[in-house]
């Protein structure tokens, strides 16, 4: 690969291009072939190895069909027709997938991502080494034009839930970003990982490759030159969703309002219905809740499915939960005897008291070592 005083490759060379331009599409037909346009202008002014792949949603209006007429003139323009199939994460990944070149760009169609700032994404990820490389709307320099202040209100609220229960949310100032640039050869070595929902694929990528190098470049992002915006209330419920299959805190609190019910329903079951003691009728409880969570963590929360290390996991988590077994226990003895608290409503009480300490110890111990023993 020969590369220019900007360290950005040159064409010509007769090999796989150095980035693939991966542009999802459904009903585009007004703006597809001057985004096209655009972006082959840009990259051709800097000698950049490019290729555009179009992958359409089967789009009513005939956006594949004037893709698929500038394909047959120009061969660095491929078109991929998905038929039966429909969404924005899928068509990136099937896009990642279907690419030849070492990096991927994925830009929007509507031109809200100008085509101007491919060269500085390039030229960042081969300067600086990076592996992902972020079109930021929130860097220094970068901003969105014509949007109202409830827009702007929603995607900064988006933006702070993600980077407070996403990790890999934190290394970039804009993880909301449809405009990103990622080396496509990190992205199918973790492929199997990756389960797209919703129209955040860069937030996917940053959750599950938690070990990528990741820089940005400021953007300004733009109003639509034609067609209607896609956001509304299925979306924006989507990526709720999508953070919180994400998020290991979200998950474990999640199985932990499950298990608070089981534990109190057991305790209540054999405190009130079968008459054994609040003492008994606790522990209980508490065994039967932490076996709830073990289960759920196991299967959703970590994902590590009951393989290799499950009974070692269970045992582990026992053990680091009995600080939290006893602090539950001891909150609603204290509560029911000395103060005359209802035993089920000590027994809630202790169980929030316990909810941080079993989290920390579960995701840094439990299924951390379970983790390590599967990769060894």
């Amino acid at each position: 690969m020969r590369y220019n005083a900007r360290g950005v490759g040159l064409a010509g060379s007769g090999e796989d291009p150095l980035v693939s331009v991966v542009i999802p599409t459904f009903n585009e037909a007004e703006v597809i072939e001057q985004t096209i346009a655009e972006v082959r202008a840009v990259l051709e002014r800097e000698g950049i190895e490019y290729e555009i792949l179009v992958v359409d949603d089967d789009s009513p209006d005939g956006t594949w069909r004037i893709v698929k007429e500038i394909s047959e003139r120009d061969s660095h323009v491929r078109l991929y027709r998905r038929i039966g199939a429909r969404g924005l994460s899928t068509a990136i990944l099937d896009g990642i997938k279907l690419a030849r070149g070492k990096y991927v760009i994925v830009m929007d169609a509507d031109l809200q991502h100008p085509p101007r700032y491919l060269p500085q994404l390039i030229g960042k990820a081969l300067n600086e080494g990076y592996d992902v490389v972020v079109a930021s709307r929130y860097a220094r320099g970068g901003g969105v034009a014509g949007w109202s202040r409830l827009r702007l209100m929603i995607s900064k609220g988006a933006t702070l839930l993600a980077k407070l229960l996403v990790r890999g949310a934190r290394k970039t100032s804009d993880p909301m970003s449809g405009f990103f640039l990622v080396r496509r050869d990190l992205v199918l070595s973790r492929v199997e990982e990756l389960r797209p929902r919703g129209y955040k694929v860069l937030l996917e990528i940053l959750a599950r490759i938690e070990d990528a190098r990741v820089g940005e470049v400021p953007y300004v992002f733009e109003p639509r030159r034609a067609g209607r915006s896609k956001l509304g209330f299925k979306v924006m419920l989507d990526y709720v969703i999508h953070v919180i299959e994400l998020s290991q805190l979200a998950k474990f609190a999640i199985v932990g309002a499950g298990g608070t019910v089981v534990n109190l329903a057991v305790m209540y079951l054999l405190l009130y219905i079968a008459g054994l003691g609040k003492s008994v009728s606790s522990i209980a409880g508490i065994e039967s809740g932490l076996l709830w969570n073990f289960v759920f963590n196991e299967m959703w929360t970590f994902e590590a499915g009951f393989r290799k290390g499950w009974l070692a996991r269970l045992a582990a988590y026992h053990a680091s939960s009995a600080g939290g077994f006893l602090a539950t226990f001891l909150t609603m003895y204290i509560l029911s005897t000395y103060m005359g608290v209802n035993p089920i409503l000590g027994q809630f009480m202790g169980i929030l008291v316990g909810f941080i300490v079993n989290y920390v110890a579960s995701s840094r111990g439990v299924w951390r070592i379970g983790r390590e023993r599967q990769s060894s």
